[in-house]
């Protein structure tokens, strides 16, 4: 009997088979099922259905599509010009800073965005010292450990901290996907999310009562919520798959700045608690002007059928005609098989076969009209592919706030006057953070890609458990000025496992995850989870240190950070090395979730079991995703082709 390899059995499959039960782990192009001769007439009939002769030569179309199906075939049969396989070239070794201004534009306004991110969650720490006692709330004379602090009154106060991150969680969030779904796209979500972040900024300096601050809050919240659910969808999608993963670490890096800027702000104006809280003004103004200069997703364009815009955005991103027409094939091809299996619980309307389906303009603008909202969230927990994409982003979200992390990031002053350490020491204390936060996030840059963002995530998760509980026996050392010194040593280092890992990973891996057809109503879910438990942090923290007290409070968490490390790994599919497009990330997802959990159990854990800890030789781990095709060279390949 001839041996079935991974190839020979995926041709075997319909390819709907793969996206739904993909137990092989199979990872495959859309557009390898079909020959050349069947995939150039399909652009043909592309090319005229969407009027692309506006913008683009038929010649250079369909050469875009045949580079899509196999780049290795193309290049051997000689079919770029000098140009184009220079063009080829420059995109596999080329840095950030030598990509398109379009795309440079671009991720400069979602830096600032990001930045505005970080200054609106941090504006917060340095006013907890002032407002309270100036709108009559008693907390106790040192932070929350003094034993005059109303309890009502703590809970008010842990209700304007929290309020910022339900708000986004159970409005800006969900408001992410009517806005750019219905409305105005990418950049439009990102201009109604500044100018609530820019009127609520200032509204909040001139409040004279905490349940204005707590409704200025609350607008603040709705902006966070959009602009944190838009802006890692919109880098992810018009980032060059190669170099996606280190753009994406921009969010956190930008998120971490604002952190430090905040803080520089709180130390200059360490008697102003309403400049303080109103200074995230400034990024949000710089955002206003930004988010006109660039332009709209591509893939929102084309899932639109806005074909002609989407390819003249992709020409400045890709500053090279044959590239921009790839990635449009690319991106026609997976809408057309995501409208098939997302859209549609009946089958039988298209004849699937094994090839991607073809589907008419009527017949596309049909099935998306039937998604409606209340239907796409429907199907992120009915259909089996989204549905592990939707849980496991949830667990890398949630993963965050299980970390401990937003303890120093938005509480950071209230933690440390509450175990005596002074106003201005406290806001030092919190600076270091910040400015450790920033310095630390850019080393997953150098990691992102060529490790993966699970086993970065993995990695933080496990080096924060001794490193947190560390932190909170330092507040132990009975003398204050050496109590300062372990505090502030630990909490750096607890910072340096957290940056590149569980700081970057989660919104970076959640905007990559979801097909492109529900990307928008994914990334919102996502992000209110995160939300949910960054609000639960700032509402119950400031009555955990009352009760429990800093050591054991950062107890607690370093036993859910270590709780979040084990789902991560049974439950959270990898992403990394050779997974490199959108598209393929349909067939990660495809994989069953017993069959992950399996693997990690039977295959991973005794492989290093064996290895590292019984220091026996084992044979190299079978990788759990393959490509269907086999590694043989080029030639040989070729070879194949013409004797077929």
């Amino acid at each position: 009997m001839e041996h079935q390899t991974p190839r020979n059995r995926a041709t075997q499959l319909p390819f709907q088979r793969l996206l739904k039960n993909n137990d092989l782990g199979i990872i495959e192009n859309p557009l390898a099922r079909i020959d050349e001769d069947e995939l150039a007439q399909r652009i043909r009939e592309f090319y005229h259905d969407f009027h692309l002769s506006h913008v683009v030569d038929l010649d250079v179309l369909v050469r875009g599509g045949l580079l899509a199906r196999s780049e290795e075939i193309f290049v051997a049969e000689g079919s770029p010009s000098d140009l184009e396989t220079k063009a080829l070239n420059k995109e596999k070794d080329s840095r950030f800073w030598e990509e398109s201004k379009e795309l440079r534009v671009i991720l400069l306004t979602c830096s600032v965005a990001s930045i505005v991110q970080g200054w609106v969650q941090a504006a917060i720490v340095g006013a907890n010292q002032g407002w309270p006692a100036e709108f009559g709330l008693n907390i106790g004379s040192n932070g929350l450990d003094g034993p005059q602090g109303s309890t009502t009154d703590i809970w008010v106060f842990g209700a304007v901290n929290s309020i910022v991150y339900f708000a986004a969680s159970s409005v800006g969030a969900l408001l992410c996907d009517p806005l750019t779904e219905i409305f105005v796209g990418r950049r439009g979500a990102l201009f109604v999310a500044g100018i609530l972040t820019f009127s609520a900024s200032i509204a909040s300096a001139f409040t004279h009562s905490w349940q204005a601050l707590f409704a200025c809050r609350f607008l603040l919240g709705v902006g966070m919520g959009a602009k944190a659910s838009v802006v890692p969808v919109y880098e992810s999608e018009i980032s060059p798959a190669r170099l996606r993963g280190q753009i994406l670490t921009s969010w956190q890096t930008g998120t971490a700045l604002g952190i430090a800027l905040s803080g520089i702000v709180t130390l200059i104006t360490v008697d102003s608690w309403r400049f303080q809280i109103g200074s995230s003004f400034i990024p949000a103004a710089m955002l206003l002007v930004l988010v006109f200069v660039g332009s709209e997703s591509p893939r929102w364009l084309a899932k639109k059928q806005r074909y002609c815009e989407a390819y003249n955005v992709l020409l400045r991103l890709r500053a090279n005609p044959l590239l921009a027409a790839r990635d449009l094939v690319r991106i026609w091809a997976q809408l057309s098989v995501e409208t098939v299996l997302f859209m549609r619980s009946d089958e039988e309307v298209f004849d699937l076969g094994n090839n991607i389906p073809h589907i008419d303009q009527k017949a596309y603008k049909r099935e998306i009209s039937l998604a409606g909202y209340g239907r796409r969230i429907t199907q992120l927990f009915t259909i089996p592919r989204v549905r592990r994409s939707t849980f496991a982003s949830f667990i890398v979200m949630s993963s965050q706030q299980l970390s401990g992390i937003n303890i120093f990031a938005f509480l950071a002053a209230t933690l440390f006057d509450s175990a005596g350490i002074n106003r201005v020491k406290s806001l030092w204390l919190f600076f270091g953070f910040g400015v450790a936060n920033f310095i630390f996030s850019p080393i997953a840059y150098f990691f992102i890609d060529r490790k993966g963002r699970r086993f970065l995530l993995m990695v933080s998760l496990a080096a924060m458990v001794p490193l947190l509980l560390a932190a909170g026996f330092s507040f132990r050392v009975p003398d204050t000025s050496a109590e300062i010194g372990v505090v502030a040593a630990f909490v750096i280092l607890f910072t340096l496992a957290y940056s590149p890992g569980t700081g970057v990973v989660p919104f970076l891996y959640s905007s990559e995850v979801f097909p492109q057809v529900l990307r928008e109503v994914g990334m919102a879910w996502a992000s209110a989870v995160v939300f949910t438990g960054a609000g639960l942090v700032a509402l119950t923290v400031p009555q955990l240190i009352h009760a429990l007290g800093q050591t054991r409070l950062l107890a607690l968490f370093a036993g859910l950070d270590a709780i979040a490390l084990l789902f991560v790994w049974l439950f959270v599919p990898g992403t990394e090395q050779q997974i490199a497009t959108m598209e393929e990330m349909n067939y990660v997802f495809g994989v069953t979730t017993r069959r992950h959990v399996q693997y990690q159990l039977k295959e991973v854990f005794p492989w290093y079991f064996n290895r590292y800890l019984r220091r026996k030789s084992v044979e190299d781990l079978a990788p759990l995703y393959r490509y269907s095709w086999q590694k043989d060279t080029t030639a040989r390949r070729l070879q194949q082709q013409r004797n077929a």
